[in-house]
């Protein structure tokens, strides 16, 4: 990603935190991209933050934070502790900045939940959707064409579009634009019980 928005010429900034420089991956391929872009930039500043928290402790995160410009986006990949503590930060100083987070693993509870009625539009058919089942394995149980792949709420492979009902988005990749009209049905669920599909 650094690579790609410094070939873009973005505005790019990388708060890079580890234990050690010695346990930190590609730091002295992003440090030389980061001094190349100050060497031929006006301000002179380095792109990168780098915080080893054996010797420093924990950064400070509004700090980090608090200059991001309206309309950014924020890309966190990390312990679930530090990407809870960026959404927080985000929220309460710059609520006009979007955060897009990278697990490994999907969200806690992501897949299950109470019970959802789905209908599925197109197909004119209604799901009893239970709380241990994801609502992709059940629309596939119908509808094995229904496409997807992670299913973990990264690709975006099963992105459905919403007729009605109020998705509980538990995804890691949709905007908030896309969110409006749009749900993840491999982690998704809904938040008043029934769901209205375009399958």
């Amino acid at each position: 990603m650094v690579r790609e928005s410094a070939a873009r010429g973005s505005d790019w900034r990388l708060l890079y935190i580890g234990r050690s420089r010695t346990s930190m991956p590609f730091l002295d391929e992003i440090t030389a991209l980061s001094d190349a872009e100050a060497q031929s930039g006006d301000s002179g500043e380095s792109r990168v933050t780098v915080v080893e928290t054996d010797v420093e402790g924990l950064p400070d995160l509004s700090w980090a934070l608090e200059a991001a410009p309206h309309g950014a986006v924020v890309h966190v990949c990390g312990p679930e502790p530090l990407m809870e503590a960026v959404v927080t930060t985000l929220a309460e100083l710059r609520p006009g900045v979007e955060a897009r987070l990278e697990r490994f693993h999907p969200a806690e509870g992501a897949a299950h939940g109470d019970t959802v009625q789905v209908e599925l539009r197109r197909s004119g058919t209604t799901l009893t959707v239970p709380a241990d089942r994801s609502v992709l394995s059940a629309v596939r149980e119908r509808l094995p064409d229904v496409a997807y792949s992670c299913e973990q709420g990264f690709c975006g492979t099963c992105k459905v579009r919403v007729l009605g009902g109020t998705p509980e988005h538990r995804d890691d990749l949709l905007t908030v634009e896309e969110r409006a009209d749009s749900m993840l049905i491999c982690v998704s669920r809904s938040q008043d019980g029934k769901l209205v599909l375009d399958l």
